[in-house]
């Protein structure tokens, strides 16, 4: 059963709720919190506490647009609820929030989970994004993502595997009349596809479509000075031990050599006198 709840009344609602009974669930998004339009999403709320119901809240520039209540379903030792939002719109775009609550007590809810913002993306042409470096980098390298757009975007966002990274970053007019952001990152950086996206300030949760994906593979580590340092020292090393064997099988080949010419000439020489005794 779903019920939904408009603004007005879930304000007057709130008057008799208490808040923060019991302790809050976890609110995750299906399969990412990055929605293109069209498409569906799923939220999932659940909890280790065996709640009878939960509560899905929608909010948008600070105003609460909506709640939805669904039956909880128990397994594995704890309490969950799948809302399923979608086919989006813009209008889906905003920040969700979910609560549990008992049968008994509808009006005593838990806290708050933590919110989860929801972006729509595909409303605006897509920006390219590029790098100086890749595909494959070293652990430990910094590298620059370039974003750019002739939109004029306000902001430009980064997110990995359909995951936001950070907060965005500010847009920035080039000289032949673009727009671009540049993203450092580093020293720790993920493995997977890279894409960027530009939205304006007055629709923060509205993206554009995504730029082509731009793919790093982290291998190995970056060596540190100790590392190099003894990397030289082994070099030397074997550098001195090869020299030291290249040096004994030249003396050896010598000797072998000086040897060999010694003997011919003392054949020579007892050849030269037998021949002489015989005449």
């Amino acid at each position: 059963l779903t019920l939904t709840f408009p603004s007005t009344l879930l304000v007057f609602i709130q008057f008799f709720l208490f808040l923060g009974i019991y302790k809050k669930p976890f609110l995750l998004a299906l399969p990412t919190p990055l929605v293109n339009l069209g498409e569906k999403v799923t939220l999932e709320c659940r909890s280790e506490i065996m709640f009878d119901t939960f509560i899905l809240t929608s909010h948008k520039t600070g105003t609460i647009k909506g709640s939805f209540k669904l039956s909880a379903e128990h397994c594995h030792g704890g309490s969950q609820a799948n809302f399923s939002i979608g086919p989006v719109t813009s209008d889906d775009a905003g920040t969700y929030t979910c609560y549990g609550s008992f049968n008994h007590s509808p009006y005593e809810w838990s806290e708050s989970s933590d919110p989860i913002d929801i972006k729509i993306t595909g409303l605006y042409k897509k920006p390219s994004l590029s790098a100086l470096l890749g595909p494959v980098l070293i652990s430990g390298e910094n590298v620059t993502l370039s974003c750019i757009s002739d939109h004029q975007f306000d902001m430009f966002h980064l997110s990995i595997e359909g995951v936001p990274l950070g907060q965005g970053l500010p847009a920035m007019q080039s000289h032949n009349g673009t727009f671009k952001a540049k993203f450092l990152l580093g020293p720790v950086i993920q493995t997977g596809n890279y894409r960027c996206y530009g939205s304006f300030s007055n629709s923060s949760h509205v993206w554009s479509s995504p730029s082509d994906p731009w793919y790093f593979s982290v291998t190995g580590k970056k060596a540190s000075h100790r590392d190099l340092i003894f990397y030289n020292h082994g070099l030397l090393y074997i550098l001195i031990r090869l020299s030291f064997y290249m040096m004994v099988f030249l003396l050896i080949f010598l000797i072998h050599s000086w040897c060999h010419a010694k003997r011919n000439v003392h054949q020579e020489g007892s050849e030269c006198h037998l021949s002489s005794m015989r005449n």
